[in-house]
């Protein structure tokens, strides 16, 4: 299960470091070539809460075995891609592959363990394996990029994968669902499925085509009328794709609001920091991915050793906010380092960073576990995940074009401004708000996380 999740979030990160290799390999136009990371993200966050609730219809184990063997299938697709549009298209299938695997993944986790000290302890394994795939990725695409081929950062999944599905069917118990087989809510899920694509889409595309250009207010009107009509067909099913009582759960709407701060800060924070060093410090990507390496440690060892834990001895709320808060600290430091700052002067809070943002995540995959029914883990996890995507493309989007609209202001003025004072102003106008959104972030886990709500499917 460990190993699914960090191929998955490893596979959204990879590609980052390669992009520029891939454009000039492929001969992908500047702007057509984010297709290759848009259309993976679009897929997974469109897609996952169907995922998820087919797992919870189907079995977890069936479920990500055939997760696991199709993104096997499809990162071969990738790796064997001979056209731009061979490649965007097989990042379009390895999302939806990566949309059934990760939340039968997260399911089955919950499932496998009692809720309370043993899931707790788990989760903070499998929170560990989030951090240390992300900052992998990015040492891990500089080095296959630099000294193999482009085509390595894909193939290098199929046996990772297939190697994974042979001993998920051997180590990990069969789950049968419970009562009759049911028939998933077609209807509600191309409309949950188009509105979370809609929502995770625009973001990217106002990032690199402007937020005044009419794709970015139609793709946003588009997903909240689909979300709209979703409500209303899902009060009329007997059977719906998600149990609206959970949402109107003021811990479950916590949790969320949670998770898409954490999902932001994790996308953007690291991109901004690893940005930073590459065009004020001249860093190339390889060094850059390696000065996160510490990162990466730190939330391996919270992920590890002490998020289960001390979420078993101080709950949900206490861990979530003294995390966020934390987060905040570090990422207030980050901001106030002008462009002639060194690398041992970032290198303490991006320690504080990689904890506390682990210790988040965990925290809020124990918070979206908690009371829900055996059978409704699926529905949950992909709840969870979904709302962790929207952060990180909402997250990265924005303070992208918070930093370069303050850096280009500032090189616009009739006095003159060094070009790196002037990137690290606009990284650090970023990060400031970043700051705030994490204390916020902090706020609402307070203020909404009392008491978990115990749910049940027949609520």
């Amino acid at each position: 299960m460990v190993t699914a999740q960090f191929m998955v979030i490893l596979d959204s990160s990879i590609v980052n470091v390669a992009l520029p290799t891939i454009q000039h390999a492929l001969r992908f136009s500047p702007v057509g070539v984010e297709g290759v990371i848009t259309a993976y993200a679009t897929a997974f966050g469109g897609v996952l809460v169907l995922g998820g609730r087919l797992a919870d219809l189907l079995g977890y184990r069936r479920m990500f075995v055939a997760g696991l063997l199709a993104f096997a299938l499809t990162s071969l697709a990738c790796g064997l891609a001979n056209a731009p549009v061979v490649l965007v298209a097989a990042r379009v299938a390895q999302g939806l592959s990566a949309a059934v695997l990760a939340p039968s993944a997260l399911a089955l986790l919950t499932t496998t363990f009692t809720e309370g000290a043993e899931r707790n302890r788990a989760l903070g394994i499998f929170g560990a394996a989030t951090s240390l795939g992300f900052v992998s990725g990015q040492i891990l695409g500089g080095v296959l990029a630099d000294t193999v081929e482009w085509r390595s950062i894909f193939i290098i999944n199929v046996p990772v994968a297939a190697l994974a599905a042979v001993l998920a069917a051997r180590v990990i118990a069969a789950t049968t669902p419970k009562g009759e087989r049911r028939v998933p809510d077609v209807t509600g899920a191309v409309l949950v499925t188009a509105a979370v694509a809609l929502a995770v889409w625009a973001p990217a595309y106002g990032s690199e085509h402007g937020w005044t250009s009419v794709g970015v207010p139609a793709a946003v009107v588009a997903a909240l009328v689909l979300l709209g009509v979703f409500v209303v067909v899902e009060t009329r099913r007997r059977d719906p794709l998600i149990r609206l009582s959970m949402l109107r759960s003021r811990w479950f709407a916590g949790t969320g609001v949670a998770t898409m701060v954490t999902g932001a800060l994790n996308g953007a924070v690291v991109l901004l920091c690893t940005l930073f060093l590459q065009q004020t410090r001249h860093y190339s990507p390889l060094q850059a991915g390696f000065a996160f390496v510490p990162t990466g440690l730190a939330g391996l060892l919270i992920g590890v050793k002490v998020a289960g834990p001390l979420i078993t001895r101080l709950g949900v709320r206490a861990v979530l906010t003294g995390t966020s808060l934390l987060s905040a600290v570090a990422i207030a430091f980050l901001s106030t380092f002008p462009g002639g700052g060194g690398y041992l002067f970032l290198l303490p809070w991006l320690v504080v960073v990689g904890a506390s943002f682990t210790g988040a995540a965990v925290a809020t995959t124990v918070a979206v576990s908690s009371g829900v029914a055996p059978d409704e883990q699926g529905m949950a996890a992909a709840l969870r995940q979904t709302a962790y995507q929207l952060g990180v493309a909402l997250g990265v989007a924005v303070f992208l074009s918070v930093a370069a609209a303050h850096t280009g202001a500032l090189l616009a003025r009739p006095v003159p401004v060094d070009r790196s004072e002037a990137l690290a102003a606009g990284y650090g106008l970023s990060l400031m708000i970043l700051s705030v959104l994490s204390a916020l972030g902090g706020l609402a886990a307070f203020t909404t996380l009392r008491t978990a709500r115990r749910t049940t499917a027949t609520e």
